[in-house]
């Protein structure tokens, strides 16, 4: 509980206040008060006091703390575990795929040997049927079941979408976390989270206007402004025959979802192949800048073989110089 003091002091009694104080003292060996205090029956003028609690406002504060602490918490301490977390586990995804797609056969069975050989060192068993992508897991994370379930499930998913081990951060992330995918099973986000996150983007894109013949399809006032899936053919000449017209908010949101996956699937494509592209001018800039050096270092050298040769034939036609002029002194 706070305490408030409101005074009001007039002018005279301020003054008369000066007079009536007494003169300070000076005392030795006392304790000296943490707060200074105010006896209102020695000030002698009017003075109003006002009594309150502020115990709600400082239940905010504490609260208000609390927040503070959690959102530097988000923000630092768990983005920083999390970047760990990842950079781990895109260890551990780029160790499987070494594993199963390097196309050097040796390198492969070179890793394999390594994998069982750390399985029988720390006596870790597995199923017949256990995933290898599951043993790498355990053998980086440890035995703890929960863990690495939910980690092997997040990876086997990359793994299931193609995701290069470059991307698997980003994947991870996207996703919602390791424990978002964990929970969606084979799908990272479900059906009505990956349609809400297509749905801006297909409102927003207009292909043209069809039209139905009245005759075969009949107008409906309650589907205006509703999404509906259309079942159509493609034919050769690049024109649709439409077949079938959908109104279910389920096909709606499947058809979405679809499209969702298939736009993320062709940013990771294209990704890669940006990637490729980078890594394949990076190796013919090596390329260029490795001739360039073997064809400066030739010319090194053709210039020492030419000094050289010009070296001789300058000592050559000094020796001879001085033959005919020890010819000439003996003659």
């Amino acid at each position: 509980m706070q305490n408030t003091l409101t005074a009001t002091l007039s002018t005279t009694n301020a003054a008369e206040f000066a007079h009536a104080m007494p003169a300070p003292v000076v005392k030795n060996d006392t304790a000296t008060p943490s707060q200074p205090s105010i006896k209102l029956s020695a000030l002698r003028v009017p003075a109003t006091v006002t009594v309150g609690t502020s115990s709600t406002s400082v239940s905010q504060n504490k609260l208000a703390v609390m927040e503070q602490a959690r959102m530097s918490w988000e923000t630092t301490e768990l983005a920083a575990s999390n970047k760990r977390l990842y950079s781990i586990l895109k260890d551990a995804y780029s160790y499987y795929l070494v594993l199963k797609q390097d196309s050097s056969k040796e390198i492969r069975k070179s890793r394999a040997d390594e994998l069982d050989a750390f399985i029988a060192e720390r006596k870790y068993t597995f199923m017949p049927s256990t995933h290898d992508m599951t043993r790498v897991v355990k053998c980086v994370f440890g035995v703890d079941r929960r863990r690495v379930s939910a980690y092997s499930i997040a990876l086997r998913e990359a793994l299931r979408q193609d995701v290069a081990a470059i991307d698997l951060v980003a994947f991870i992330e996207q996703e919602g976390g390791v424990e978002q995918i964990r929970m969606g099973g084979t799908k990272p986000l479900s059906v009505s989270k990956r349609a809400a996150k297509a749905a801006d983007q297909v409102l927003g894109t207009e292909l043209g206007m069809l039209k139905f013949d009245p005759s075969m399809f009949a107008a409906d006032a309650d589907w205006a402004d509703k999404q509906v899936v259309i079942v159509a053919t493609y034919l050769p000449t690049g024109e649709f025959q439409a077949n079938a017209v959908i109104r279910h908010d389920s096909a709606v949101n499947a058809a979405l979802a679809a499209y969702y996956s298939q736009q993320q699937a062709n940013l990771r494509k294209e990704a890669q192949a940006e990637r490729e592209a980078e890594e394949a001018a990076l190796a013919a800039t090596k390329a260029a800048e490795k001739e360039k050096a073997k064809q400066a270092k030739l010319e090194q050298q053709k210039a020492a073989v030419a000094a050289e040769k010009t070296a001789e034939v300058q000592q050559a036609a000094l020796a001879a110089q001085v033959s005919n002029l020890f010819e000439i002194q003996q003659g």
